[in-house]
């Protein structure tokens, strides 16, 4: 382990360096024809623990807001490209695609998970994690190279109603491993479901529903507050008078919805998306300036971001992810994809659509890695068996994190690219200043 910097180095100054070395990274990447924001993770992976410890595992922890307010500006910007006019073409064919492809993933990890363990509670728990898709980096691809059609609204829309639906059903799993744990292979699935687990269907669906229905309710009052401030903002005669304005009372606010999800225990990219979905279907000038004002505040906050996730992966964990975390992957790839294809042949989406859906739900980051650390919270208390199912979900979906974190943000270009909403693939890169390499 290398330590190039001192202990003692100021905290600013440690994020200065992640910021340049990132921004850096990510320069070299795009020039390499791969998505920047691999090179940040990359970045962020070289200066952490596993490499140079530049940052270590205290300090992405005093750094966690960036990640919520990254979050909340990532969710904000997927809910401005869902426009109630556009959603309306694609019909039902968003909620036929949201419920294949996640239960598509669930259905084949589930499987492989219980064929390789004989653990019907690890199969589960592992199941419903992997139905989750990342959206932070998929968003950042899809600004990066100016994706814009039918596929990444779809895209926007699925992911954005998938991590609802993984914390719905991680929910339900999760309250019915626990019996399963508690009495060490005692009971088994059928007990669990016929009551003999002592747990209610309520109980199951209490706390998710709440996390959903709240955040529903906070980004929808956040949005119509939004829209209001921002039609008497748009009064001013000075245009940079209302630019100025605009930009600190629209950041401000989405800072405040991100905060009160995570103080009341919100999904906080639900909150900001409805907040952004409100937005630009009630005054969409006013949605489209609050973007433009993103795109000028969040590339730094973007960049932090995910450095740090870089960062917080732990390459030590890559051996113990053996063959459970090769199946882990394999599995989930295999059942997004078919789960897409599927979901869009059965709503009659077109091909372009239908066959490079699944490319881009591969990603797999802070939902997966949350729901992780909480099994680890909820099991460790409950016997042998518990801790030990504990530790291998923390170690598996930690490793396997790393690795689609790499390759999902690249399938995502190859998705855009081939249903040919890729608006900047075939355009020459630009330097800071506008000028063409």
């Amino acid at each position: 382990m290398i330590h190039l910097i001192p202990a003692e180095l100021d905290i600013l100054a440690i994020v200065g360096i992640i910021i340049m070395f990132a921004f850096f990274a990510g320069q070299l990447f795009r020039r390499l024809g791969i998505p920047q924001v691999v090179g940040f993770i990359v970045a962020g992976t070289l200066l952490g623990p596993s490499f140079l410890h530049l940052v270590p595992h205290d300090l992405t922890d005093n750094l966690v807001f960036v990640t919520e307010l990254a979050l909340g500006l990532i969710g904000f910007e997927m809910g401005e490209h869902l426009v109630f006019s556009e959603l309306r073409k694609l019909g039902r064919s968003i909620m036929t695609i949201v419920l294949s492809q996640a239960f598509g993933a669930f259905a084949m990890i589930f499987t492989g998970v219980y064929l390789i363990t004989n653990d019907i509670a690890a199969a589960m728990i592992f199941g419903s994690i992997g139905m989750a898709t990342a959206p932070a980096a998929t968003v950042d691809v899809l600004t990066e190279y100016g994706a814009e059609g039918p596929m990444t609204t779809t895209l926007l829309a699925v992911i954005g109603i998938d991590d609802a639906l993984t914390l719905l059903v991680y929910s339900i799993t999760a309250a019915m491993a626990e019996p399963l744990l508690e009495n060490g292979g005692d009971i088994g699935l059928l007990d669990v479901l016929t009551g003999d687990g002592h747990i209610s269907l309520l109980e199951m669906l209490e706390l998710p529903l709440f996390e959903i229905g709240g955040a529903l309710v906070v980004g929808t009052l956040f949005g119509f507050f939004l829209t209001y401030v921002m039609d008497h903002i748009g009064q001013h005669h000075d245009p940079e008078r209302r630019q100025h304005d605009a930009m600190a009372v629209s950041i401000a606010l989405i800072f405040i919805a991100t905060g009160l999800s995570r103080s009341i225990e919100l999904s906080l990219i639900l909150t900001t998306m409805t907040m952004g979905v409100v937005v630009i279907n009630r005054t969409p000038h006013n949605g489209r300036f609050v973007r433009f004002t993103i795109e000028q505040a969040g590339p730094v906050i973007y960049v932090l971001f995910f450095a740090l996730v870089g960062a917080g992966l732990n390459l030590d964990m890559l051996p113990s992810m053996g063959l459970l975390g090769l199946a882990y992957i394999v599995l989930r790839m295999v059942g997004k994809y078919s789960g897409a294809w599927v979901g869009g042949w059965l709503a009659g989406c077109d091909a372009k659509v239908r066959d490079n859906l699944g490319l881009a739900l591969l990603s797999q980051a802070g939902v997966a890695i949350g729901l992780a650390l909480a099994s680890s919270n909820r099991f460790t208390d409950l016997g042998p068996k518990g801790e030990d199912l504990a530790k291998l979900i923390v170690n598996v979906i930690t490793a396997t994190t790393f690795v689609v974190q790499l390759i999902g943000p690249i399938l995502v270009k190859v998705a855009i690219t081939r249903a040919g909403e890729c608006d900047l693939c075939d355009k020459p890169a630009l330097d800071e200043f506008g000028a063409a390499d």
